[in-house]
């Protein structure tokens, strides 16, 4: 039989369309800027029949453009005893969009999701080992997931991440009447379409250029668009939870989570009582408390219970002598308990970028666990997997963010210690000698506090490689320096380091003709210029302070003399002060005087040329050179 000519056309033009689905010519061109990948379509099809079973239906289709894009993929998924994944495929495209290998989950990896440093973690991971050999390719990758732990829904963000764009990303979210679902819409959120009804919710986001980072702007959680979430009655390793607020949501996690798990054996109450016998102040008390559990406890991520939620006993903690944040944070309130000073399971997230448990959304949050001791209206904070840091220091990791204080009573948004450019200081003091060749040898004393602090007490205990690693790293526009010696005390009690350093620098100054050019700023020259951007698009926010502080004596050459001194800055501007100074005591010696604060702040876009042009203006000026000339 004959087949007519205008079906082979159409079967022609089907097979083509077909072919041609996934190629990248396809993507909008305004898509492919700046961009590594390209989320081509995603749609998460999520059903819960109550509130102790979740099931989610998942295509994800992926285009990489180039290497950086490939980990973009996420060809994988996490299960565990009540997380079941049902079905899992991976097909490969190429560029003109032809089909080039399938995956079924048989072809997938399984292993332990364990992340370097937990002891145990009951999650398993389910994964993809796949390496392109060209690009762009196209990844499309489908899972159906059913759980029986509805406490943690993904969140919907209109971008994957920076240099990733969107063409098409949907959530369609279908629940029973019983189910009390809930959700906030956080960032850059207006091109999100919701349709919201009774029974169901529609997130849709269509064509999201990609976002690239720029220096100094918010944290990309507080960038991109995004819609947060949950339940109000959710299920947990077979525990129901309540979450309609952050008070009822805290009395439920003290007494589900917490209750029960301060079993400490009577010798060690025996123990910690002995040690506290003599003092009245609770504090003190806290203090000695603390050195007890960093001297006899180490940190061990244990991923373990009730959601990874569910600290280790504190018998077994006293036991073994390890655990993670959980467990020795509840070891710690264990033992401050028995010799009677209060103290509260407190639940953050920890990172070196601040970001706050969201008050305005109660669901389960955070990835750390510190320690609270009241004290009046306000709070000692204890950082219990940290065997060298300070008593009460939280700086660079817990500080200046929303927590979770979980009290007997229930829940409490606490705002923890904030770190102002005074608290977060380096002190120098010091002087060189220049000699007639240009060489310059000399000594610092460096005096560090707050977060300048926290990236020194280590060094203490670091050897004598590393430390000078670090030292190359912190004077590297120094060109042929030797450090000759090295010492650093850690006054943990006031959380002060002192470091004495001496050093030479082969060729420091140069020469124009018969005058040595020597630059005034050998110890701590600032040189983080932010990247010149012509379109900015987002705020600037100055995310920390600090505060640093120069008196350096330099000794200049027998049989030279001054021939230029330059005359001195001040520096004032919204994001700080800077200014230098110098003193002539006499012909062969100069006193150079230094100070540049930088203050914490939120500014629009519009003034990030003003904070580039005064960054632009310490760095020069820390660059000033004296001309001296043999007499």
């Amino acid at each position: 039989m004959r087949i007519p000519t205008f079906l082979l056309c159409m079967w022609a033009l089907f097979a083509y369309s077909q072919d041609n689905l996934y190629t990248s010519k396809n993507i909008p061109e305004d898509l492919l800027k700046s961009a590594n990948s390209v989320l081509r379509f995603e749609k998460h099809t999520i059903d819960i029949p109550n509130s102790s079973t979740i099931k989610t239906a998942h295509k994800r289709v992926v285009t990489v453009l180039n290497k950086r894009g490939n980990r973009d993929v996420e060809a994988y998924m996490y299960y565990d005893d009540v997380t079941r994944i049902k079905n899992a495929s991976v097909v490969i495209y190429d560029d003109s969009g032809k089909e080039v290998k399938k995956y079924k989950q048989r072809d997938f990896k399984d292993v332990s999701a364990a992340d370097g440093i937990s002891l145990y973690i009951d999650t398993r991971l389910l994964y993809l080992d796949f390496t392109p050999t060209s690009y762009p390719y196209t990844v499309v990758v489908e899972s159906e997931i059913v759980s029986k732990n509805t406490a943690s829904i993904p969140s919907f963000y209109a971008n994957e991440g920076y240099y990733s764009s969107t063409e098409e990303k949907v959530f369609e979210i279908n629940y029973a009447d019983e189910v009390n679902l809930k959700h906030k819409m956080y960032g850059d959120y207006n091109r999100i379409e919701v349709e919201e009804s009774q029974n169901s919710l529609r997130l849709v986001i269509k064509n999201s250029p990609s976002l690239v980072p720029e220096d100094y702007s918010p944290g990309y959680r507080n960038i991109v668009g995004r819609v947060a979430i949950a339940l109000n009655d959710f299920h947990l390793e077979g525990l129901d939870g309540d979450a309609r607020d952050w008070r009822v949501f805290g009395q439920w996690m003290n007494e589900n989570l917490l209750q029960g798990a301060q079993d400490l054996p009577e010798e060690t109450i025996t123990q910690a009582k002995e040690l506290v016998k003599d003092i009245k102040d609770p504090i003190a008390k806290a203090k000695i408390i603390y050195d007890f559990v960093q001297n006899k406890t180490r940190y061990i991520s244990v991923q373990v219970g009730i959601g990874g939620w569910k600290p280790m006993l504190a018998s077994q903690v006293d036991k073994l002598g390890y655990g993670d944040c959980k467990a020795l944070t509840n070891y710690t309130k264990s033992l401050l308990e028995a010799v009677g000073v209060p103290s509260y399971y407190t639940i953050l997230y920890g990172s070196r970028d601040k970001r706050d448990i969201e008050d305005d959304f109660t669901a389960i949050q955070g990835n750390h666990a510190i320690l609270s001791v009241p004290t009046g209206d306000d709070y000692v904070w204890l950082e219990c997997t940290d065997q060298e840091v300070p008593f009460g220091f939280i700086a660079g990791f817990t500080d200046d963010r929303d927590v979770l204080v979980v009290k007997p009573d229930g829940g409490e948004i606490v705002h923890t210690k904030k770190y102002t450019a005074q608290d977060n200081y380096q002190i120098m003091n010091g002087s060189f000698t220049i000699d007639a060749s240009g060489n310059a040898q000399g000594g610092v004393s460096i005096k560090s506090g707050g977060l300048q602090y926290a990236g020194k007490y280590r060094l203490v205990t670091e050897n004598q490689d590393d430390k000078k690693k670090y030292y190359y790293k912190f004077w590297n526009y120094l060109n042929n320096v030797s450090l000759t010696n090295i010492n650093i005390l850690n006054n943990r009690d006031e959380a002060i380091t002192t470091e004495n350093i001496e050093l030479e620098v082969e060729n420091y100054a140069s020469f124009a003709g018969d005058e040595m050019l020597v630059s005034l700023n050998l110890f701590n020259r600032y040189t983080a210029l932010p990247d010149r951007v012509k379109n900015r698009m987002f705020e600037v926010e100055i995310s920390r302070g600090f505060k640093d502080e120069e008196t350096i004596e330099i000794n200049l050459p027998d049989g030279f003399e001054v021939v230029s001194v330059p005359k001195g800055e001040q520096l004032k501007s919204p994001f700080g002060t800077y200014s230098y100074s110098i003193k002539e005591v006499e012909n062969s010696k100069i006193i150079y005087k230094r100070s540049f604060i930088f203050n914490e702040g939120t500014y629009s876009k519009e003034n990030y040329a003003k904070l580039r042009s005064f960054i632009r203006s310490a760095i020069r000026n820390d660059q000033q050179k004296i001309v001296i000339k043999k007499q």
